[in-house]
């Protein structure tokens, strides 16, 4: 969220919600004439403190360093009228004043420039005289420091006018403005928001117990709903070491590319890791499982001449190890690559009950990478 340091009426906002922007670029324009006239003002102090200490060094204290004061000053209240011209002006344009407020400020630019010209000739008819070693080492050191005094007044007004522009920081978009011209612009408060959608970050929370298999490079595999079809492989960049506040998950972060700007702040991200991985583990549907009184067991389709089916029901108990979200590894006695287990409507069946095949009412155990 970007706003303002300073106070003012806001002249120009030059983005739109969804503009892509460039780091240094101008989003929002605030009203300087004021912090302008002040610059000149503080220019023009500096000119009389400086004046003021080469008089003292050179021992003249008389009618040129009136004059040369007359005449900052007029130059300062000259430059101040023209700036609340010109703010008269724009301010007319946008209909927040009245033409007897142009005409107003014209007339004391008039004035004002009148009065310039008078210390101006002032100045010229003054004479310089004294000698340098008339003004006291005190005076002359008094008098530096009003000079850097006013040296720094000049370096803050001129910091003041540079904030009255708003810049991107980054490379981003404009994800929200809140302010139009002839807002009013107040220190604190959010005027344009910049979002860097690329790359982006996705945000994990990580439960203890998975803590362990969750570090800096683990692959992941990431799908978000509002994309189907699409999906995206990629590497934990961070883990935190500290749960995130009111949680009990541990923050990881993973990094995507967007350069399309397809991925939006906000998005749920559904994500996919390896706990732990075994090649050649024998693998079923978990829609093959079933409770038994002995545990977890499958129907394994076993031969029966006697019968006129293709076979019988055997309930056969089993060991699960790791899994997926649709798969199990199994193993006990008489499970082995080839046997045939029963996956249609299995908690129907029965030890022993007869079984004809139909498509889809079985499956082969095979060997297989199970993981989860």
């Amino acid at each position: 969220n970007l706003s303002s340091v300073i106070t003012g009426t806001i002249l120009a906002v030059d983005v739109n919600v969804g503009d892509r922007v460039s780091a240094g670029q101008q989003l929002v324009r605030i009203d300087d004439s004021t912090l302008r006239a002040q610059l000149l003002q503080s220019e023009g102090s500096l000119n009389s403190a400086q004046a003021r200490l080469a008089q003292i060094r050179s021992g003249d204290t008389g009618t040129a360093v009136s004059a040369t004061a007359n005449l900052s000053s007029a130059r300062v209240a000259y430059q101040t009228a023209l700036a609340n011209v010109r703010r008269n002006q724009q301010l007319f344009a946008q209909g927040y004043v009245s033409q007897a407020a142009v005409d107003q400020a014209n007339e004391a630019a008039a004035a004002a420039e009148a009065q310039l010209r008078s210390a101006e000739v002032t100045a010229q008819n003054a004479t310089v005289s004294g000698n340098a070693g008339s003004a006291a080492q005190s005076e002359i050191r008094s008098q530096q420091a009003a000079v850097v005094e006013a040296q720094g007044a000049v370096q803050v007004a001129r910091a003041q006018i540079a904030q009255a522009v708003v810049v991107a920081p980054f490379d981003g978009v404009v994800t929200q403005r809140s302010v139009d011209p002839g807002s009013f612009a107040v220190p604190g408060t959010a005027l344009v928001q910049v979002s860097a959608l690329d790359p982006v970050y996705v945000n994990i929370g990580i439960p203890e117990e998975d803590l362990p298999y969750i570090h800096p490079g683990t692959a992941v595999d990431l799908s978000i709903g509002s994309l189907p079809g699409r999906s995206w492989h990629a590497q934990v960049s961070a883990v935190n070491s500290a749960t995130t506040q009111g949680t009990l998950s541990y923050l990881a972060r993973v990094v995507l590319p967007n350069p399309e700007l397809d991925l939006k702040a906000g998005m749920v991200a559904d994500v996919r890791f390896v706990k732990a991985q075994q090649t050649g583990a024998i693998i079923v549907p978990r829609a093959a499982l079933v409770q038994s009184d002995n545990g977890t067991a499958v129907y394994v389709l076993e031969k029966s001449p006697e019968c006129k089916c293709d076979g019988k029901a055997k309930l056969t108990s089993v060991v699960t190890g790791l899994e997926t979200d649709t798969e199990m590894e199994i193993s006990g006695e008489g499970i082995a690559p080839g046997v045939k287990v029963i996956v249609l409507r299995p908690d129907t069946l029965k030890d022993g009950s007869p079984v004809s095949i139909s498509s889809g009412s079985g499956t082969t155990a095979s060997p297989a990478r199970a993981s989860t």
